[in-house]
């Protein structure tokens, strides 16, 4: 262990090595990291310096984030720089991050698979391979109609519980 580093350093290094996991950049995870745990609103030169790259990698990276909505910009009268601060509910940024992982992800997969039935339509299989093929996508359509059921209700979006119910076989009494 590396006793010269703060426990700031120690959140961002390993908040910025989660990042990728979460669908987004180390450097754009150690912004939020340093602006998390930072009282103040920073200045785009302030997070340069804090951590130590260039201002248009910080500036590309923050309006990212803002795009994301786990970062915003913080007005401050009398100051002609832009002020920038984290989004502090830890929940909303999960879900906020869930939400921008999924479209990347699990939407264009799903489009896929969709795509693939449509394209089956209504016909009867020609042969044993082509109804085998029908019912390995009809699955995999299942499995995915019950992760996006299961991503809904955690960020309380498309989906509400009774579908979730609906789509695991739940019957509502």
């Amino acid at each position: 262990m590396n006793h010269n580093k703060t426990a700031t350093d120690i959140f961002i290094q390993g908040w910025g090595s989660l990042g990728t996991s979460w669908g987004i950049s180390k450097v754009m995870a150690e912004i939020y990291a340093l602006l998390y745990l930072n009282v103040d609103p920073l200045t785009l030169d302030d997070i340069s310096e804090k951590l130590k790259t260039s201002r248009s990698n910080v500036s590309l990276n923050v309006r990212a984030l803002m795009v994301l909505g786990v970062v915003r910009k913080e007005v401050i009268r009398g100051e002609r720089k832009d002020y920038y601060i984290a989004e502090d509910d830890i929940g909303k940024v999960a879900r906020l991050l869930a939400i921008a992982k999924k479209r990347k992800e699990l939407d264009p997969a799903i489009e896929i698979v969709e795509d693939a039935l449509t394209a089956i339509g209504g016909e009867k299989p020609a042969d044993e391979a082509h109804a085998r093929a029908t019912a390995r996508l009809e699955e995999l359509r299942r499995h995915m109609d019950f992760v996006n059921a299961i991503f809904a209700a955690f960020v309380g979006g498309e989906t509400d519980a009774g579908s979730l119910a609906q789509v695991i076989g739940i019957k509502d009494n």
